[in-house]
């Protein structure tokens, strides 16, 4: 029993670290500049949304395969589906606070799935930025290499 316990313990611990590669944390550091210049050439931008934060990472995690089925077969109601890929899915939802949460999760060969955590500050720049987004998702993908 006491091993069965640390085996369990073990094992939900291990998928609650982190997600820290050097591909990940390129990506968090320029992409927000590639998209303040993509939202500065927009003429119908507001003021005020060139000075905020487009985007933050709230958390990133490798997913267990027991948690990773269940999540894909059991999607949270509330979230709607934004792209769906052989190797990546990208799901949002709006909080009660009118933010809007991004999840997105790669899945890769060797059967690990990343999932991390967004938010954007509003409906208005999540519309405007999710295309930039998404073709950073794409290009730089989740992996631990």
């Amino acid at each position: 029993m006491k091993h069965v316990f640390t085996s369990l313990l073990f094992l939900s611990l291990s998928a609650c670290s982190l997600y820290k590669s050097d591909g990940r944390k390129e990506f968090e550091n320029d992409a927000p500049g590639k998209l303040k210049a993509a939202s500065a050439s927009a003429t119908a931008v507001a003021p005020a949304l060139r000075t905020t934060a487009q985007f933050k990472l709230k958390n990133c995690k490798k997913e267990g395969t027991i948690e990773s089925w269940f999540n894909s077969e059991f999607p949270a109601a509330s979230y709607e589906l934004v792209v769906s890929e052989t190797d990546l899915e990208i799901w949002r939802t709006m909080n009660a606070n009118g933010v809007i949460e991004v999840k997105a999760i790669q899945k890769t060969d060797n059967a690990t799935t990343m999932t991390c955590n967004y938010e954007f500050a509003t409906s208005a720049v999540w519309d405007l930025y999710k295309d930039q987004f998404i073709r950073e998702l794409e290009n730089n993908l989740m992996t631990q290499d």
